[in-house]
Parts: C-alpha cells; structure tokens; sequence
C-alpha cells in the first residue's frame, strides 16, 4: 500500500522543539503507521506508564509502545538530551483514556 497523505503535524513536530502530550493517534488512523512516519521523520515517541500506545479514544491499540515514560523526569530527561545534541525536533507523550467516550461522564 502506498499512501503519502501523512498531516502536516506529524513533520511539524519534527522541526519543532516541543513536548506534545495527547491520548494517543487518532483511532481512525493506522496507528503502527503514524508511529512509523514519526520515526522516520526522527521524532521521540512514548507512553505514559503504559506498554501499549493508544487509540486516542480507547487505552488499547494492539500496538507496543516505542518507549514507555514512568514519571515526568523520564519525560523530562528524554526532551533535554535531544536539545543537549542539538536536535531541533519534539516528542510526542501519548497518555492512554481510561474513560473513554467519557463514560464516567455525569
């Protein structure tokens, strides 16, 4: 399959020296993809506390996560040493929804 219709954010976020914190990629996306072109475009990936990377709406995807973040000074640390080298792009923090569709909305 080739398909170039990669957003304009994903390449952003490889020029921009940003730490991004989401609920993960969007679950109408392919997920192993997206996690795909931001490696190629060199940009850190990781979860919170979780070995899974999320669907944005839902904690699971069935996707490994490249990195896995215990505490913000692993988060912390991770950003630093990238501008220590000089890099110039972001990272992307996906934190998994434990209530989805806001379940436990009242």
């Amino acid at each position: 399959e080739l398909s170039l219709d990669i957003s304009t954010d994903l390449i952003e976020l490889s020029r921009t020296p940003v730490v991004v914190i989401s609920a993960g990629v969007k679950s109408i996306l392919d997920v192993k993809k997206t996690l795909e072109v931001l490696e190629t475009f060199a940009v850190p990936t990781g979860t919170w506390k979780s070995e899974e990377f999320p669907a944005f709406f839902s904690p699971n995807s069935g996707v490994k996560s490249p990195t896995i973040f215990e505490n913000g000074m692993d988060v912390a640390s991770a950003y630093l040493v990238g501008r220590e080298l000089g890099l110039e792009n972001g990272m992307l923090v996906a934190v998994p929804n434990h209530d989805p569709a806001g379940q436990n909305v009242e």
